[in-house]
């Protein structure tokens, strides 16, 4: 059994090392795939106008006018987290290795309302599902508290992304939204240069559009209630001044004093107007199997060439395939001078090979599946990635691999997987809030969603695998060990362990 372990090493980009304490160290939802071959396939274009496009996936229908929170849970029917660390435990003592998390502001229903002896730090458990709960001082038992009642409203979207997302370009959190006039935190000029350095990249998708209500004020803040702390804190209405370049995630956006407001999902107000929405990424990979098999090469970087075969030799058509999608590949190749050109499934079309970078089935399994257990191989240098349930591929893709610091190389079982995970600095200079579908591997490395970029294949991370959301969530859902309902993290050791992860050059 490994030891408990938290990283607070700095990875100084989308990988951010120092993780939010949530979990010890221990052992699908998609569109049709945008694609550009097989029978059936029409050719690859480029993406649609903005005004054309879903801006929101499936956060259209969570986060309309009015949506309600979910009503309180009974008093002595379920258990809420107050801080991080509420575990659910295999058995009602305390230094046992967890099965899992509790959202901070969650619960989860209660089994047996009896209290059970503990031991160590927990006098007192609680009956859940699949474990235990300690009653305190983490946890609360009263289900309609000022706490509990606000958490509601952060409860996660069900779907693709469980939050909305923000890039902060200086901004005040507060603890209720306050009247012009004792408006007198400086906000950030929305209007700035693009970020250099190890932070490039993390404001590509932040758009300048205004973030508009899409519900009434939380009834915790109307008429001049604050939202609560779960340890109570300042007299002050200001909790802190969040920098420039960092990330929150919200769920609410409402009018107050004539402007619009975010419910963070720590329960934090802030003005949007200091705030750049990130937009949704819409790339995803594709689904193989009912005539889309391997190999298949995708297009990295830029538009990649179609070429014909002419009674002269190979010339361009005057086509291409645009740049992250895909094409077929029949495994034949043929060559022109030192040129090599690989057919593609294109009737008549092929690709020069230097411009594909080519996913082909896995003939040699690892010893770790035993011949019939799920994979995931991941490919460094080529920025792919791929899902294998024994021999047969299942899913490929793009993802981004580490460019501030190498992506380790390895054999790996999957340790935990996080609805979502917080990752910033160990200083709390900078932070990215509630990242999506987050698998560790080895902390602090993991296979998690980028909500900020889509250079998906491109070396863009502090060592962490990016994926898009639609593709983080369907490896998310697919890989072992499953997340129980209601739970934030569940850990692999006691849940059956975690699916193989092979990381390869």
């Amino acid at each position: 059994m490994r030891r408990w372990a938290l990283s607070t090493v700095l990875i100084a980009a989308a990988c951010t090392g120092a993780h939010e304490p949530r979990g010890p160290k221990a052992a699908a939802d998609r569109a049709p795939a945008t694609r550009a071959s097989t029978a059936d396939a029409t050719p690859a274009s480029a993406p649609a106008p903005r005004s054309e496009r879903s801006r929101e996936l499936d956060l259209s229908q969570y986060f309309g006018d009015g949506y309600p929170p979910s009503a309180l849970r009974e008093p002595g029917t379920g258990i809420g987290s107050r801080g991080y660390g509420t575990w659910v435990q295999p058995a009602p003592r305390s230094g046992s290795l967890p099965l899992g998390s509790i959202r901070v502001g969650g619960s989860i229903p209660l089994v047996d309302s009896t209290p059970l002896p503990g031991n160590g730090k927990c006098p007192r458990f609680v009956k859940v599902e699949r474990g235990f709960v300690c009653a305190g001082p983490r946890a609360t038992l009263d289900m309609q508290s000022a706490w509990m009642s606000a958490g509601r409203w952060t409860e996660p979207a069900p779907g693709t992304m469980p939050y909305q997302y923000a890039l902060s370009v200086g901004v005040p959190m507060l603890k209720r939204p306050v009247p012009p006039e004792k408006m007198r935190w400086k906000i950030g000029p929305r209007e700035r240069p693009r970020m250099k350095g190890w932070e490039e990249g993390h404001d590509e998708l932040a758009e300048l559009d205004p973030i508009v209500p899409n519900g009434p004020i939380p009834d915790f803040l109307r008429d001049g209630g604050e939202a609560p702390r779960a340890w109570g804190g300042s007299t002050g209405v200001l909790l802190k001044m969040f920098p420039a370049g960092n990330m929150i995630a919200y769920t609410r956006a409402f009018e107050a004093f004539g402007e619009t407001w975010v419910l963070s999902t720590d329960l934090s107000v802030i003005p949007a107007r200091g705030l750049k929405r990130f937009r949704v990424s819409e790339f995803h990979g594709v689904a193989l199997g009912s005539g889309v098999e391997l190999p298949i090469a995708w297009m990295r970087k830029r538009a990649r060439a179609k070429w014909r075969k002419g009674p002269a030799g190979f010339e361009e058509s005057g086509q291409s395939w645009a740049v992250k999608t895909w094409v077929g590949l029949t495994g034949r190749e043929e060559s022109q001078g030192h040129r090599r050109f690989l057919e593609t499934a294109e009737p008549g079309l092929f690709i020069e090979k230097s411009d594909a970078t080519t996913v082909e089935a896995q003939t040699k399994l690892p010893r770790e599946v035993r011949g019939r257990g799920k994979w995931i191989q991941v490919h460094v240098n080529r920025g792919t990635l791929t899902l294998y349930e024994g021999p047969k591929p299942v899913f490929s893709t793009l993802m981004s691999p580490g460019k501030t610091n190498p992506t380790p190389h390895g054999r790996y079982f999957i340790e935990s997987k996080h609805h979502y995970s917080s990752m910033g600095s160990g200083r709390g200079a900078f932070w990215i809030a509630d990242v999506p579908w987050t698998i560790y591997f080895e902390r602090p490395f993991a296979i998690h969603t980028s909500y900020w970029h889509e250079d998906f294949g491109q070396r863009k991370s502090g060592g962490c695998i990016n994926l898009s959301p639609l593709d983080a969530k369907r490896v998310f859902d697919w890989a072992a060990p499953e997340l129980p309902p209601g739970w934030d993290t569940v850990q692999a050791d006691g849940m059956g362990g975690g699916t193989f992860v092979l990381i390869e050059s």
